[in-house]
């Protein structure tokens, strides 16, 4: 009688070990991944807190991304409108995996205040992004 227990026991214990799979190769577990840094980025030629002055239509200007940048890159959406008025702004998106990102304004009109503003977000995290505003007149 011991022995009619014994033997289906025995063999449903052999079969389940046979049928455990070992887990991962036994080698370093990969460390998670690290969060990205909250975006920051400057302006280059950095106005401060005075208006910038174009001596041209569009006015050229950097955005240097100070941060670490993200893996997966970043957009820059830029928008230039009439300081007045808070005119429909000219509107456009760039993505980038460099840190350094070049840009231009719409056309400006001799004598007119516009007000540009950059919002640079992660590709990867929506959340993580930072918005800056500047002022610019066309000689």
């Amino acid at each position: 009688m011991i022995r009619r227990l014994f033997l289906p026991s025995t063999l449903f214990l052999l079969l389940a070990l046979s049928s455990c799979k070992k887990g991962g190769g036994g080698g370093t577990p990969e460390p998670p991944p690290t969060p990205e840094e909250n975006i920051a980025f400057s302006f280059d030629p950095d106005p401060g807190t005075a208006s910038a002055v174009s001596t041209v239509d569009n006015y050229p200007y950097t955005v240097k991304v100070t941060s670490k940048l993200p893996a997966s890159g970043v957009h820059v959406d830029h928008a230039t409108q009439l300081d007045t008025d808070n005119s429909t702004p000219t509107y456009t998106r760039v993505s980038s995996a460099n840190a350094s990102i070049s840009l231009t304004t719409a056309k400006l009109d001799p004598g007119k205040l516009y007000k540009v503003t950059v919002v640079v977000t992660s590709q990867n995290k929506s959340s993580n992004s930072q918005t800056k505003t500047f002022k610019v007149a066309k000689k």
